[in-house]
């Protein structure tokens, strides 16, 4: 059966499906348009959207660049304090003994010295720092200690602590090269000590005399003196001490010394003085000579005696124990080649082996020395351009870089010679002679006529240069005055022998004789024409 679609319905529906396509159809034109606007729409809100993001992200970037820089810097900061401990650590030596091992501060050229120290928990560590005022040895109080030192750069320094506490220098005094600083002291002892003394109950007190400084290009000196010292149960009166360095052209000397009065400590030893002094001299090829001394004289307690033999009479490491309380070391010494150190009492108090609670020292001393720089040199002294010897010339114009010891002579130039000295006496002129050999057989030309030993006349007996059995090299005197010293003498020995020329005379005797000839047969002609003449 056929289907039939009625013409309404179909019409209904293709009038729908153009209704439907009718905004597509009138917007066919613009879709891509509506398209792009929108998508620069959504492109602007992301935007919008995104930029604090990224503000953000960045700022958060740069923060963290910043903090990664600053703990990369502290780490690398870290890490060369830790390099520059470990080297220094490296550098130093635990003593086996520290009680009678005093120790060095610091291994530069110095003279130190000071009146008293006090080392709670002390470091057997040595050498100890080189600041004087304690702060890089752990040493808890130092009073009066004088220091005059040579830096690494070869300059001199002075320094003067006359309280430090704990590293930190109360009052002191300072100078480099060309200054010189000092007392009075009075608005320090009157503003600072006294104050120090009251608040401490008497336990930290110093009256101050003089702390004296002067710096200059060669050297450094140093003088502190106190009329009384009380530091923590360490006591002294009438305590000084120095120190010096300084230098000359081939020699470098140090100086430490010190010396307290009326010495106490918290052990209870006292002793009516004690002094210290220790000396370094380096010179130029010298080895170097050291020397050290200390005293403590009347050394005792009021409540424990002690033995003074060995303290009153200098005798090195005189050890006094008392167990547990302390053990007294008097005149402890250490020597290493240019470096000395003394000190003429350490008080170590509650010790078990090695280690003490507390080290009380008073009057020590140190020095150490190194010998100047000589000229740089490149080379030998006949060719490095220096004035080796000292006698004002140098290499090719010193007679001591000559084989023949003669300045003038270029072909006995000698630069690889490694001294300029003048090895050979000198002769009547002044000039070296090689060896003291006679003038006649000196290779010089002695009486200036051109003409050295065998060639020269004055060294023949006969005067002849010519005639080598007449040359007479044990001649001292090359001038042409006939014989010379030391030349045969005609008679003995003599007889019976013909020289083998006739001995010059000064004038040339074939030129006089053919002169004479001349003449003679001149006046033979003269004569034959004057008889010619007369016969005509």
């Amino acid at each position: 059966m056929t289907r039939c679609v009625k013409p309404g319905l179909l019409a209904l529906a293709v009038g729908a499906l153009m209704i439907w396509l009718l905004p597509a159809v009138s917007l066919g034109s613009g879709v891509d348009g509506a398209l792009k606007g929108a998508t620069q729409q959504l492109g602007e809100s992301v935007g919008q959207t995104v930029a604090p993001v990224q503000r953000s992200l960045r700022a958060a970037t740069e923060k963290t660049k910043a903090a990664l820089d600053k703990t990369k810097a502290a780490l690398e900061r870290a890490r060369r304090e830790a390099a520059q401990k470990a080297a220094a650590a490296g550098t130093r030596a635990t003593a086996a003994d520290p009680s009678r091992q005093p120790p060095q501060h610091g291994s530069n050229p110095h003279g130190q010295a000071g009146v008293a120290v006090v080392d709670l928990n002390p470091s057997a560590e040595r050498p100890l720092g080189a600041k004087p005022d304690g702060s890089d040895s752990q040493e808890e109080v130092v009073a009066g200690r004088s220091r005059g030192e040579q830096n690494a750069d070869g300059t001199y320094h002075g320094h003067i602590t006359i309280l430090s506490l704990f590293g930190r220098e109360l009052s002191g005094v300072d100078t480099a090269p060309g200054e010189t600083k000092n007392g009075p002291l009075q608005p320090i002892q009157t503003g600072v000590l006294d104050p120090l003394c009251t608040s401490t109950n008497q336990q930290v007190c110093l009256s101050v005399l003089t702390a004296d400084s002067q710096t200059t290009a060669t050297g450094s000196r140093n003088d502190f003196a106190i009329a009384r010292a009380r530091i923590l149960g360490l006591g002294a009166n009438a305590a000084e001490s120095g120190g010096t360095i300084g230098q000359t052209a081939d020699c470098q000397n140090s100086v430490g010394a010190s010396s307290a009065a009326n010495v106490t400590s918290s052990a209870g030893a006292v002793a009516t003085a004690a002094n210290s002094v220790a000396t370094s001299e380096s010179c130029r090829n010298q080895a170097p000579k050291t020397t050290t001394a200390s005293r403590v004289i009347g050394l005792g307690g009021v409540s424990v005696p002690l033995p003074a033999a060995g303290c009153d009479n200098g005798t090195p490491d005189t050890v006094t124990d008392l167990p547990p309380l302390a053990r007294i070391v008097c005149n402890a010494e250490d020597i290493a080649g240019a470096a000395v150190v003394r000190d003429a009492l350490d008080v170590f108090v509650l010790t078990s082996g090695n280690t003490s609670l507390i080290r009380e020292s008073t009057a020590s001393s140190e020095a150490v020395s190194v010998a100047p720089k000589g000229p740089e040199t490149t080379g030998p002294q006949c060719s490095d351009g220096v004035d080796n010897d000292g006698d004002g010339v140098a290499d090719g114009a010193d007679p001591g870089c000559h084989s023949d010891g003669n300045a003038q002579n270029p072909a006995s130039y000698v630069p690889s010679d490694t001294s300029e000295a003048d090895e050979s006496p000198s002769g009547p002129s002044g000039e070296p002679e090689e060896g003291g050999k006679p003038e006649c057989s000196d290779n010089k030309d002695n009486d200036g006529d051109g003409k050295v030993d065998e060639d020269d006349p004055g060294c023949h007996s006969d005067g002849n240069p010519n005639n080598a059995s007449s040359y007479n090299e044990d001649d001292d005197n090359e001038s042409n005055d006939g014989a010379g010293a030391g030349a045969p003498e005609a008679g003995a020995g003599d007889a019976g022998t013909v020289p083998d020329s006739l001995p010059f005379t000064g004038a040339n005797i074939v030129g006089l004789a053919l002169a004479g000839l001349l003449m003679l047969a001149g006046g033979l002609l003269l004569r034959r024409r004057e008889d010619t003449l007369g016969s005509s």
